[in-house]
C-alpha cells in the first residue's frame, strides 16, 4: 500500500504540510513508508550483529599445510572456507583433517609411472610401491622389475617422499610434510620370456633385466671361469632369446707340493694340460693318463721326472790280515805292506718333483785297488798260544813301549804258591802279557811283531798307560829288545 501510494499523484499542499510537520517533529528520515522500512531493517541488522558477537564470538583457527602454519580468526567451521582464508589451495588426493582449533592438510605426493610405453601421472598418499600401483590399476607380474628413482625395489618398498615415510619434525616441533614439488618416479619393466639351455637341459624363464648376465644370475646360473655363453652375457635381453650355457669342468691339478684348480672345456686331460701351455718332458708322468676323459671335479697329478748321472767316491782303508807261513819258525814274522784303495760308484738318480725317488747302480770300480797288509807268522807260534786261527782281524794298532818279564823277575821265592802266577790266575809264559787294563782290557787278543800272538792276562805296578810287558818262561833265552813297537789289537 505504501509502495502503491508512493506512485500516486500527490497533492502539493498536503505534501508540503506533511513535510513541514515531519521536519518539525524531527523525523525527516522516516517521512515515507519506504524510509521507515529501511530504517527498521537497519535496526534489525544491528541487533542481529550485536547478538552474533555476543552469542557467536569469532575463533582463532590454526591452519597447517606444506610445512607451515597460519592462524585465521573466523566464526565459521567450514574447512574449505578456512583454507581459503589461509591461502591454502587443496589438490586432488589431499586429505583435510579438522579437529578443535586446527585444520591440517595432508598433501598427496605426485607420482610419475612409466609402464608399457606410457607415462602416467598420479597423486597418492599410499605408503608403499604396491599401494600406489594398485591405486593406478597397474598390474605387476612376478618377474616384472620395479625401479624407484632409478633403484631396483620390491612391491613392499616404502615410498619416500610420502605422507608418512618422508615426514620430519621441524625445529618448531611441527610435522613437516614433503614440499609440493617433491615427486616419486616409478618404472615398471615388463619381463620377457627366454629359453636357457644349460649343459643340454632347457629351462624356460622370464626376466625384466636389461642384460643377459643379470637374467642368468636371477635364474640361479652362476658363470665360472672358462664357461661358454652364447650370446654374450653383456647382450641386451629381448623376448624369445635362445641362450646356451656350457659350464667348464673343474680339475684339481697337483704339481709337486702345490695344487691348483683349472677349468676347461676340453674332452681329455692331455688337451686340458696343453690348453694351459704345460709342456711335458719325455720322462714326465701324468696320473691318470693323458687320454683320460675330463669330468667335473676330477683330480689329476703331473709329476716332473728328471735324471742325472752321479759318481760317488769312497776311501777304502787297507786291512791287516794274518797268514801262516810254514817257512817261519819261533817268533819270526814277515810283513808285506798294502795300500789304501778308492772305490767309485756311478748311479743314475731319478728325481720326481724335486725329490729323489730312485737310484740305479750303473757301474763301480776301484782306482787304485785296495791291498791289505799281510803279516806272515810261524804257524807253530799260534798253536803254542792255543788261539784259533780264525777271526784274526785287526781292529786297531797301538804304539806301545814293550818290556819283558818272567816268573823270576817277580822277586818271589820259587817255593811261594803265587810264584809265576799272573793276575788272571794262569802261569806266566810266552804269549802271556801284562797291560794297563784301562788301556787294554784283560782277555784281549794281541799280536806283537817279533814276539808273536799273546793274550792280555796280567797286570803290574809299573805297567801304566801305553806300556806292555811280554811274558817268558824261566830258563829260556830272551830274544826281546825293550823299545817301542806297534801292537795289533785283534777282534775278540
Amino acid at each position: 500500500m505504501a509502495y502503491w501510494l508512493e506512485g500516486a499523484r500527490a497533492r502539493p499542499v498536503a505534501r508540503s504540510r506533511r513535510q513541514d510537520q515531519n521536519s518539525a517533529s524531527g523525523f525527516s528520515l522516516v517521512h515515507t513508508s519506504r524510509a521507515r522500512l529501511r530504517f527498521a531493517l537497519l535496526i534489525c541488522l544491528g541487533v542481529a550483529t550485536l547478538l552474533g558477537y555476543v552469542i557467536f564470538p569469532p575463533h582463532r583457527i590454526a591452519v597447517q599445510a606444506d610445512g607451515s602454519e597460519r592462524v585465521v580468526v573466523s566464526r565459521t567451521s567450514d574447512p574449505n572456507a578456512l583454507l581459503k582464508m589461509a591461502g591454502v589451495d587443496p589438490q586432488v588426493g589431499d586429505v583435510v583433517v579438522q579437529d578443535s582449533g586446527r585444520v591440517q592438510v595432508e598433501r598427496a605426493v605426485p607420482v610419475l609411472v612409466r609402464v608399457d610405453g606410457q607415462t602416467l601421472a598420479w597423486r597418492t598418499r599410499a605408503t608403499t610401491v604396491k599401494g600406489v600401483l594398485e591405486e593406478m590399476g597397474v598390474e605387476v607380474g612376478p618377474y616384472d622389475g620395479l625401479l624407484y628413482d632409478g633403484f631396483e625395489v620390491g612391491l613392499n618398498e616404502s615410498l619416500s617422499p610420502g605422507p608418512f615415510a618422508a615426514a620430519k619434525i621441524g625445529q618448531d616441533g611441527l610435522l613437516r610434510q614433503p614440499a609440493a614439488g617433491d615427486r616419486i618416479e616409478l618404472a615398471v619393466h615388463r619381463a620377457v620370456p627366454l629359453t636357457i639351455v644349460e649343459d643340454g637341459q632347457a629351462i624356460a624363464f622370464k626376466s625384466s633385466r636389461p642384460t643377459l648376465a643379470m637374467a642368468l644370475r636371477d635364474a640361479g646360473i652362476r658363470l665360472g671361469p672358462a664357461d661358454e655363453v652364447y650370446p654374450s652375457p653383456s647382450s641386451p635381453l629381448v623376448a624369445g632369446l635362445q641362450v646356451s650355457v656350457k659350464h667348464a669342468s673343474a680339475i684339481s691339478l697337483r704339481m709337486g707340493a702345490t695344487t691348483r684348480v683349472i677349468y676347461t672345456q676340453r674332452n681329455t686331460l692331455g688337451e686340458a694340460l696343453a690348453e694351459l701351455g704345460l709342456s711335458l718332458g719325455s720322462d714326465d708322468r701324468v696320473e691318470p693318463t693323458l687320454d683320460a676323459q675330463v669330468t667335473n671335479g676330477m683330480t689329476a697329478r703331473l709329476v716332473r721326472v728328471g735324471g742325472r748321472q752321479m759318481v760317488e767316491k769312497q776311501q777304502i782303508a787297507r786291512k791287516t790280515v794274518f797268514k801262516p807261513d810254514e817257512g817261519l819258525s819261533g817268533s819270526s814274522s814277515r810283513i808285506v805292506q798294502g795300500q789304501d784303495g778308492v772305490h767309485y760308484t756311478e748311479y743314475r738318480v731319478v728325481i720326481e718333483d724335486g725329490v729323489e725317488t730312485e737310484r740305479k747302480l750303473i757301474r763301480e770300480w776301484y782306482d787304485p785297488e785296495r791291498v791289505d797288509t799281510v803279516i806272515y807268522y810261524a804257524a807253530s807260534t799260534l798253536r803254542a798260544t792255543g788261539l784259533p786261527p780264525e777271526n784274526l782281524n785287526v781292529i786297531k794298532i797301538d804304539r806301545m813301549y814293550a818290556t819283558w818279564y818272567n816268573a823270576a823277575s817277580s822277586d818271589r821265592l820259587a817255593t811261594d804258591p803265587s810264584y809265576g802266577i799272573t793276575a788272571s790266575g794262569v802261569p806266566v809264559t810266552r804269549g802271556i802279557v801284562a797291560v794297563d787294563p784301562a788301556v787294554i782290557p784283560l782277555g784281549t787278543r794281541l799280536y806283537i811283531p817279533g814276539y808273536g800272538f799273546a793274550i792280555a792276562a796280567d797286570t803290574g805296578g809299573g805297567i801304566i798307560g801305553n806300556m806292555i810287558d811280554l811274558g817268558y818262561p824261566d830258563g829260556v833265552d830272551v830274544d826281546w829288545h825293550t823299545g817301542w813297537v806297534d801292537v795289533f789289537v785283534l777282534a775278540p
